[in-house]
């Protein structure tokens, strides 16, 4: 081993990471490999293929443009993706919370479905990433378990037989202290390493509340010959966090002349609001070529994760036909009625999927054969607690007062009250899919993508055998290139996800079920450019959605539906300048329900617009001094609540980015929100006049100072 990687392994001991400049990427594990540059991607079919010759929407969103964007957690690094709407709960503490053409979407890493990643669960750290991809649509012949929206799979750092890494410190807004590392290199002739860790010390924008974090992230690539590869994994990460709380809508974005709250008013405890996360990972991935026609691939992760959340939230009323219970206590509607929730988990799981993949001519028809099979299984032992909201006798609330309502010109925290636990659930799951795939190319424009799959899935509550659930999807697609950098195509394809767990009050949640009829263009005049358009229509049954009369609960109506279509681009010009820019259009709404009064309702939550532009450009000031400088904007617009009485406003937000790098320095400063603009991510207005704004994230500025070496 060389003695400065010895070294540096040595200190990554005693030292943490965060900023993030992805390294030189090697070709080794194709599952891993996306670069949009280079014009190739495998996310999209497993395979090594070219972006011109995958009849589906895909995009990438590298290191560097993390790095650059101000990207705080994983929600935040697609903001400039084209149909994925973010941050749909604003600065939520609880998890990340997503959209995809009008559907939720799945998180995987490195292939893998990560588990929990819905809500109370430990969030991923964008410093441990590589990058991380967009596939919009369903996707479920090859990945199983996804929405109909598509699904983000985010690809982790992995060694590199180069020896290189960086080390730094950031500070920023909301406290934010943060110490961090990533070394890789050659440990023997044919093992390297790599070390991926931070520490953080931090607050969320709500004065008080922690943003707390330790990551441990070592991993080992053994490559015995140049048709092998093994790489193993490990995380460790804890974080102690605070929770967001929200606002009354007659005291914030519709006062109607009363005193507005101040926009990060907190409502909960400052001594009781948590949410403590500890997550750990071991993660096996395995390539091997037999020959030029045969190859197989597997990966495989076991995980396990305890959660001890506690919240104590704004009561802002509820209503039930002609009666309306207000959140005050008092005429004046100055003391805010509060109650209480607490979550505490237990969760482990373990996800693998192996493949075979062959590849043959027959006559003029070269073909990749694809076939796998995956599994997974989760475990979940919760404990649940809630004070009852004024109806006394709700299922399951604790037997005791709710907190202290609070004077909100005038907080006072503190005052001490009863709580505890009094659900209790008992979880198990499992899926079991086989899928193959046929990608055949003619005359070497026309490309065809045909898939099947065959899913069952189980699952147990409460010692309780559910019925299985068995599930067959299809996929099939034809792009062809035209000439000039066109590339048109056409698409089919379906999506089959069970739904872990169940609703606020015991109930097992049902799969959801999509299909998609996808259309659109691929034009890449040369390497450094893509521009795709495509148009879509979604139909989806089960779909999973904020329960209007309980914050703490999800429910499933009948079908939904979306309809419309995206642009997006990636350029670079002469002159260093890189550009990249997206618009898209949502037509999302209720198509059956057992609520008619819902059909035909516009999806909550849903901007039907989205638009983004940024740019960067390089230049050099000294023989060994450059500077980078770049700049954003993003348009999210307006959404409708699931009662189709309020619209929360869009907004337009400006971000910015300043670099100079001398030799192995670089110093940076970027920003999100530059102006400080105060918008809010959400409204409900469960009963006029009230309701909740859940608001968006503040202004956010993080200096990075880093060494590579």
């Amino acid at each position: 081993m060389r003695p400065k990687l010895k070294l540096a392994l040595l200190s990554a001991c005693c030292a943490g990471a965060a900023s993030g400049v992805a390294m030189a990427q090697e070709a080794t594990d194709p599952l891993s490999e996306v670069v949009v540059r280079a014009s190739r991607a495998v996310a999209g079919t497993k395979t090594d293929t070219k972006l011109v010759e995958i009849p589906q929407s895909i995009s990438v969103v590298t290191g560097a443009e993390i790095a650059d964007r101000t990207v705080v957690n994983f929600q935040d690094v697609f903001r400039y993706s084209a149909g994925v709407a973010t941050e749909l709960n604003g600065a939520d503490s609880r998890g990340d919370f997503f959209s995809a053409r009008g559907f939720p979407t799945e998180q995987y890493l490195d292939g893998l479905k990560r588990m929990p990643d819905f809500i109370y669960g430990a969030r991923l750290e964008v410093f441990s990433l590589e990058r991380a991809e967009v596939l919009r649509g369903p996707s479920a012949v090859l990945y199983g378990a996804g929405g109909a929206g598509g699904l983000l799979n985010a690809v982790s750092k992995t060694p590199k037989t180069a020896f290189g890494g960086e080390i730094g410190a950031q500070l920023g807004t909301d406290k934010r202290k943060q110490l961090q590392l990533d070394v890789t290199g050659p440990l023997s002739d044919t093992v390297s390493g790599r070390f991926v860790g931070l520490i953080r010390d931090g607050e969320l924008q709500w004065k008080g509340q922690p943003d707390d974090r330790i990551l441990v992230n070592p991993s080992v690539k053994w490559s015995p010959t140049d048709h092998t590869d093994v790489t193993l994994m490990g995380l460790y990460q804890k974080d102690n966090q605070g929770t967001q709380t929200y606002l009354p809508i007659s005291k914030s974005i519709a006062a109607n002349g009363a005193e507005r709250l101040p926009y990060n008013f907190f409502a909960g405890e400052p001594d009781f609001n948590r949410a403590d996360t500890e997550f750990w990972a071991a993660t096996l991935l395995v390539n091997h070529r037999f020959n030029s026609v045969l190859s197989f691939s597997s990966r495989s992760r076991v995980y396990g994760m305890n959660t001890d959340y506690g919240e104590v939230y704004g009561d802002y009323g509820d209503g039930f036909g002609a009666f309306y219970a207000s959140p005050f206590d008092d005429a004046g509607q100055t003391l805010l009625q509060r109650e209480f929730y607490v979550n505490r988990e237990k969760s482990k799981g373990f996800n693998t999927d192996n493949s075979l993949a062959a590849r043959f001519d027959t006559g003029p028809f070269q073909h990749t054969v694809l076939a796998g099979v995956d599994y997974f299984k989760f475990k979940q032992d919760k404990d649940e607690g809630f004070s009852c909201d004024g109806f006394a006798g709700q299922f399951g609330c604790f037997n005791g007062p709710s907190p202290p309502s609070l004077n909100i010109y005038d907080p006072q925290y503190g005052t001490p009250f009863a709580w505890g636990y009094t659900n209790f659930l008992d979880y198990r799951s499992g899926q079991l899919g086989l899928y193959v795939q046929d990608q055949i190319r003619f005359a070497d424009r026309v490309s065809i993508v045909l898939g099947a799959r065959r899913d069952r899935a189980t699952s147990k509550r409460n010692g309780v055998k559910e019925d299985p659930v068995v599930n067959w999807s299809y996929r099939a697609g034809v792009i062809a290139e035209v000439g000039y950098g066109f590339s048109p195509y056409v698409s089919y394809s379906e999506s089959f996800l069970p739904v872990a767990g169940g609703d606020f009050y015991g109930n097992p949640f049902e799969p959801r079920t999509g299909r998609q009829y996808e259309g659109g263009v691929k034009w890449a005049p040369s390497s450094q450019a893509l521009v795709t358009v495509s148009y879509f229509d979604i139909k989806e049954s089960n779909y999973v959605t904020q329960d209007p009369n309980n914050i703490q609960n999800f429910i499933q109506t009948g079908q939904v539906g979306s309809q419309g279509y995206e642009i997006e681009g990636t350029l670079r010009v002469p002159g260093d300048i890189d550009l990249t820019g997206s618009y898209s259009y949502t037509k999302a709404k209720v198509l059956a329900d057992t609520d008619p009064a819902r059909v035909g309702a516009r999806i909550e939550g849903v901007p039907k617009h989205l638009a983004s532009a940024w740019a960067t450009k390089t230049f050099r000031v000294a023989d060994e001094v450059t500077m980078r400088a770049g700049g954003g904007v993003r348009y999210v617009g307006s959404k409708i609540d699931s009662y189709q009485r309020f619209i929360t406003p869009s907004a337009t937000l400006v971000d910015a980015l300043i670099e100079a790098e001398h030799k192995d320095w670089s110093l940076s400063l970027s920003a999100s929100n530059i102006f400080n603009t105060r918008y809010y991510a959400s409204c409900t207005s469960s009963s006029p006049p009230d309701g909740i704004c859940v608001v968006g994230k503040d202004r956010t500025i993080q200096a990075t100072l880093r060494r590579r070496f």
